[in-house]
């Protein structure tokens, strides 16, 4: 098979890449071999390890208190106050490590409004909030708040908008795109900001869901790419007894360890390596005569004993603990607590018993599997090793939309339904993507014009190979009561 990469890369289309093409370690843990069919093939960053000030404190804090669960890794890396990738940067654009939809064009976000309008219009048309997490640079909730003005019942039903944002540089530039030079303003609780959009409505930034009140309003909420960049934890199902044995492997005792970071010089005696990655069965290592020149680096092990969470999450559901001896699967605990969290904010309470709302999800990740060795780094539209310069990397897995929809429906079953997740072109085809950008492409005045217009649609809704219409997915959980939303297979 082969495939021709151009241009920038999206998150997911680096994740095509990494599945498409083998890998092969080195003693800095592993690297992408890029083929031919892969444009100006760059080196890898070959900066020690814990040059950076963040890599230094992670290796000091494992030597003195042994490996960090892969959760934690990926939380210090993204999210340190001193180091963290998203803290202090602009990561989105052509500038940035990659490129997200809502900033390929207007069209994304402007039928993600629709959407939500038109679940506002199904239920009982009551005052809402609009709810983004992990906004980027605003430019999503900017294209739907305008493509919600003409619609006046539906945008002066808007009371608020609440921003759930971590990073402090992401923060400003949300705020200087959604309310100019409106003041920015910290709340009594340190957590919180307070401003007020280009359009009048109050809007508020928080670091965490639990800032959102969970009131008589109704909330919309959307959250793209918000998933993929949680931390995740994997585990390995092991046989207790690794020796020969005349059993079937399925009918030896067995148990599960969890996959952990440890920084330590590689060890070459054994030629397999601890990581099956996608589409392979057996990697293998490096080979090396001698390792006294090694040094050590991050890599990911399984753990000798069998940690709290190892005895715990893969019990958590049959989908887990079903899985036969020699089996991987990660689970991101994260996403489940705040599926279930949020799913509270679109059913009836005691304030309103007639309070509704909608989710929207977007992200990628397969339809109906567990998501296995997913994790991958992203930096300069190009994937790097995750375990390298921890913090200057964007660190991203598969979103597991089953797991979503379990946890959407596991104390609100009655009152919610979810539906899809279906593939994102589809989705935009079904919003009537292919009428808007004819209106766009007829506004513009020069070929160049319609060009990107159409260059857009079709990096939105692509399906051949690794586009973005097919590996990207768009999940919509709804009231019980309402029917079925339009992009999955219902009317406006």
């Amino acid at each position: 098979m082969s495939v021709r990469l151009t241009g920038n890369f999206t998150r997911l289309q680096s994740s095509y890449v990494t599945r498409l093409f083998p890998y092969q370690f080195s003693r800095f843990g592993f690297q992408i071999a890029r083929q031919s069919t892969v444009s100006n093939p760059q080196p890898q960053n070959d900066k020690p390890i814990a040059e950076n000030e963040l890599g230094t404190f992670l290796a000091e804090t494992i030597k003195a208190k042994g490996p960090l669960s892969l959760a934690v890794f990926m939380r210090q890396c993204l999210t340190n106050p001193h180091g963290g990738y998203y803290i202090n940067k602009d990561p989105f654009g052509m500038g940035g490590d990659f490129v997200t939809s809502p900033e390929i064009s207007q069209m994304f976000g402007e039928l993600v409004g629709i959407w939500h309008l038109a679940q506002w219009m199904q239920q009982h048309r009551q005052p809402c909030r609009l709810v983004e997490l992990g906004p980027g640079r605003g430019t999503l909730m900017s294209d739907v708040l305008r493509s919600s003005k003409p619609f006046r019942p539906f945008a002066n039903a808007i009371k608020e908008i609440y921003m759930v944002e971590a990073s402090p540089t992401l923060r400003g530039m949300q705020h200087k795109k959604l309310c100019g030079s409106t003041p920015l303003e910290q709340v009594s609780d340190k957590s919180l900001w307070k401003s007020v959009t280009n359009y009048g409505i109050p809007i508020y930034w928080t670091e965490d869901i639990r800032g959102i009140p969970n009131d008589g309003l109704s909330n919309f909420i959307t959250a793209h790419e918000f998933f993929d960049a949680l931390p995740i934890l994997q585990f390995e199902k092991v046989l207790d007894d690794p020796g020969a044995s005349s059993m079937l492997v399925k009918d030896r005792q067995s148990s599960w360890r969890e996959m952990v970071v440890d920084y330590m010089v590689p060890d070459v005696k054994s030629q397999e390596s601890q990581i099956i990655l996608p589409n392979t069965t057996v990697i293998k290592s490096t080979e090396k005569s001698s390792t006294a020149d090694a040094k050590p680096v991050f890599q990911l092990v399984t753990s000798k004993i069998a940690s709290a969470a190892a005895r715990i999450i893969p019990k958590s559901h049959p989908r887990y603990e079903s899985l036969p001896p020699g089996s991987k699967f990660e689970v991101c605990p994260e996403a489940w607590d705040i599926t279930e969290k949020l799913t509270s904010y679109i059913v009836p309470n005691e304030i309103n018993p007639k309070r509704g709302g909608a989710m929207l999800f977007v992200d990628y990740g397969p339809a109906d599997t567990i998501p296995i060795n997913t994790l991958r780094g992203i930096k300069d539209h190009k994937f790097v090793n995750p375990f390298e310069n921890p913090g200057e990397c964007d660190l991203s897995t598969d979103v597991d939309f089953q797991a979503l929809k379990i946890a959407a429906t596991r104390h609100h079953g009655d009152h919610v339904a979810v539906y899809g997740p279906a593939e994102q072109g589809d989705w935009l085809h079904t919003m009537g993507i292919g009428a808007r950008a004819t209106v766009l492409a007829q506004g513009q005045h020069t070929p160049e014009g319609k060009k990107r217009v159409e260059d857009a649609y079709n990096r939105l809704t692509e399906k051949s190979g690794g586009a973005m219409g097919r590996l990207y997915k768009v999940m919509g959980i709804v009231p019980k009561s309402q029917p079925i939303p339009v992009g999955f297979g219902g009317d406006i």
